[in-house]
């Protein structure tokens, strides 16, 4: 069966061929020891290789087993996952953000752009005095990374107080509550990165999961009519049991 051009182009994003020889090098293995070990032939392997074939499952999951990876391997597209978003100056500049605190202790002006999601968030960050009005603690989760451009700040991270000077960089775990104030008339400048954990594959599976089948989980309870009591009856073999009739009250 013929292979149109258009779709043999996509399976080419996959590098299915190079991953393949990749792994057999990697073991110091030739074509035909490896047709050994699949009963494939070291002529089909070899076009699988050069790209001048395209495999089909039951052919790509033998040699996976021989190498003891699964399919996802080589159906990782890398080519996918090179991501490069550029965020140019006059967006920047249209770019303020509210701080995650919902005050007016500090605000910012987000350095990226880019579509998609992001492993981290990276602002410009300007933060003012403190007042009754704004200086509350705020927590979030995942971390939190600021490199002071200007002035100097004053940090409380849980029941610690920091002061970062220009140029000082601090690290924490943003679970803390925290709050920033400016100390001198000094303007204050930072660079803040946010990080957000990230789940791993398996609970964003389990998360799919459940909202597919959140509604099938109302299940109503069905009452279980109790056993009636047994009572011991003794025979010449042994012991048996018989149900003991309920009495009704008088």
């Amino acid at each position: 069966m013929s292979i149109p051009d258009g779709l043999r182009t996509e399976l080419g994003r996959y590098l299915i061929g190079q991953k393949l020889r990749a792994l057999r090098l990697r073991r110091s293995m030739g074509l035909a020891q490896l047709g050994e070990r699949t009963s494939l032939s070291p002529a089909l392997l070899s076009k699988i290789e050069n790209g001048r074939l395209v495999p089909t499952l039951p052919t790509l999951l033998r040699v996976a087993m021989v190498f003891d990876v699964t399919l996802d391997h080589f159906f990782q597209n890398e080519f996918r996952q090179r991501v490069i978003s550029i965020t140019r100056k006059e967006d920047q500049e249209q770019s303020f953000a509210l701080n995650p605190s919902g005050n007016d202790c500090y605000h910012l002006t987000r350095l990226d752009l880019g579509f998609g999601d992001r492993k981290f968030q990276p602002y410009l960050a300007e933060f003012f005095p403190e007042t009754a009005a704004n200086g509350k603690p705020h927590m979030h989760q995942g971390v939190e990374f600021i490199h002071l451009l200007q002035g100097e700040l004053q940090m409380l991270i849980g029941s610690e107080t920091h002061v970062l000077r220009s140029g000082d960089s601090i690290y924490f775990d943003s679970s803390l509550r925290h709050s920033y104030k400016r100390l001198g008339e000094e303007r204050c400048m930072g660079f803040m990165v946010f990080a957000y954990p990230e789940k791993n594959v398996a609970e964003r599976r389990m998360d799919r999961l459940e909202g597919v089948h959140g509604a099938r989980r109302q299940v109503q309870s069905v009452p279980v009519r109790p056993e009636p009591p047994r009572e011991a009856v003794f025979n010449g073999t042994g012991v048996t049991h018989k149900p003991k009739a309920f009495q009704q009250p008088a």
